[in-house]
């Protein structure tokens, strides 16, 4: 899985052999949008009805197709719209990816643990909603796309409750490999 953030909710991910660019339209001055999208098979934006919501409740993690299973399956990730703006990409291969806008509430559970979890917001919001995470699950990696430059004050406030968790900050036009 590659993760790379522009600006906002402005990423563009790879994963499960797919390309997918999410809010597109909101890329900063000097990233061409069509140079954004190029190669994307999914591009998702705030107008995007046609993925489907998330539900927790009834959603299981997918399993690898097997060899004695004949029909073939697209091993492409399985997308969902969390919320508003947000994006869960399930992958047989690298698991759960959960693209969260930490300004908008969610309801964090069991449903979020071993997941990559990247938060997009200013640094007290991605803290909040880090703690949150935190006390409801164990996500493996919580990525933090801080858009105020507070990273101090999000990193201090998250760092002892990881329990093993990783915690790291994105930079934007970087791309970091999970």
């Amino acid at each position: 899985m590659k993760i790379t953030w522009f600006a906002a909710m402005t990423f563009r991910i790879h994963i499960g052999g797919r390309i997918v660019v999410t809010h597109a339209e909101e890329a900063p001055d000097g990233i061409d949008p069509t140079e954004l999208i190029a190669g994307a098979q999914t591009v998702v934006s705030g107008e995007s009805p046609e993925l489907a919501g998330f539900d927790p409740a009834v959603w299981r993690p997918r399993r690898r197709t097997r060899l004695i299973d004949t029909d073939p399956v697209d091993e492409g990730p399985d997308l969902f719209r969390l919320g508003i703006r947000g994006l869960v990409a399930d992958s047989a291969d690298e698991g759960l990816l959960i693209v969260e806008d930490a300004a908008r509430p969610t309801q964090w559970s069991r449903w979020a643990d071993n997941a990559v979890v990247v938060l997009s917001g200013s640094g007290a919001q991605c803290a909040a909603h880090g703690a949150a995470l935190l006390d409801a699950a164990r996500p493996r990696l919580i990525a933090l796309a801080i858009t105020d430059g507070d990273i101090d004050a999000a990193f201090d406030a998250l760092a002892p409750e990881l329990e093993g968790a990783s915690l790291i900050v994105l930079e934007p036009g970087l791309a970091v490999e999970v």
